[in-house]
């Protein structure tokens, strides 16, 4: 579906799922001042997120049970003023650039997705491998693309086709971990059968040759290794989690069927 030629530029919604995120919460709802309308959907916080967020006067807070990642994010994008949605996890924030893109906003296709850089940064350094940057599927709209899948969602067309991509100059800065133990706390909540899936688990010994693949994967061709024992840690935990997550959906699916 192309926009017709006389394009204008399309204001943006910023929509956020939060929990817990007193860590990275003010630095990122500071990076989206110059934006209208800025949706924060609360999904059970205890750390005082929920009174920082209803802090800022251009924030419009709601509060919400978590099922999965893509059912939290098309509530929240509902919740939106404006059709075109732009996803912002808390711990990140918009660098200048990419606020003056979204600012001038002109879409090509209503139903394609515009892609825009994300900087990766651990424990204060930002990483200059692979792992320290990736394009980030973000901005639809609403109307002819919704998010699909519990974990590791993916932005699909209502059809279920996969959207076509335009990149958005600037980005986001990243800073996924708190501290050395939130990097495994993470691996262990994704690797949730029920998050997972039950019935994708592997043998243990299969698992463990996937894991191995993912670490030397990580270290060698993505580069980690010029990330020093930052890159190593990483690879390391991405290793695990994998190994993690098939393991314990192979024993859930075992104990299902006891």
């Amino acid at each position: 579906m192309t926009m017709k030629d006389d394009r204008r530029a399309q204001p943006v919604s910023i929509v956020l799922i939060v929990k817990d995120a007193m860590r990275t919460l003010a630095a990122c709802l500071d990076s989206t001042r110059e934006f209208d309308d800025v949706v924060v959907l609360d999904t059970g916080s205890t750390d005082g997120s929920l009174e920082l967020a209803r802090s800022y006067p251009h924030v419009r807070l709601f509060e919400g049970p978590f099922g999965d990642f893509a059912d939290a994010r098309n509530r929240a994008a509902e919740l939106a003023a404006h059709d075109w949605i732009c996803p912002l996890d808390a711990d990140e924030r918009f660098a200048p650039e990419l606020i003056r893109a979204l600012r001038s906003f002109q879409p090509v296709a209503q139903d394609d997705v515009y892609t825009f850089l994300r900087r990766n940064w651990f424990l204060g350094r930002r990483l200059r491998s692979r792992l320290g940057r990736d394009w980030s599927r973000r901005v639809y709209h609403r109307r002819a693309v919704r998010f699909d899948g519990k974990v590791h969602e993916r932005l699909l067309r209502l059809d279920g086709s996969r959207p076509g991509d335009h990149r958005l100059p600037g980005w986001i800065e990243h800073e996924p971990y708190a501290d050395v133990g939130h990097v495994f706390a993470k691996r262990h909540f994704y690797a949730r059968p029920e998050l997972f899936g039950a019935g994708r688990g592997r043998h243990p010994f299969l698992a463990a040759l996937r894991a191995g693949w993912r670490f030397w994967r990580i270290l060698l061709i993505d580069g980690a290794l010029i990330d020093g024992w930052r890159g190593y840690l990483l690879a390391r935990a991405m290793a695990h989690g994998v190994f993690l997550k098939y393991v314990w959906a192979y024993y859930a699916a075992r104990e299902g069927e006891a």
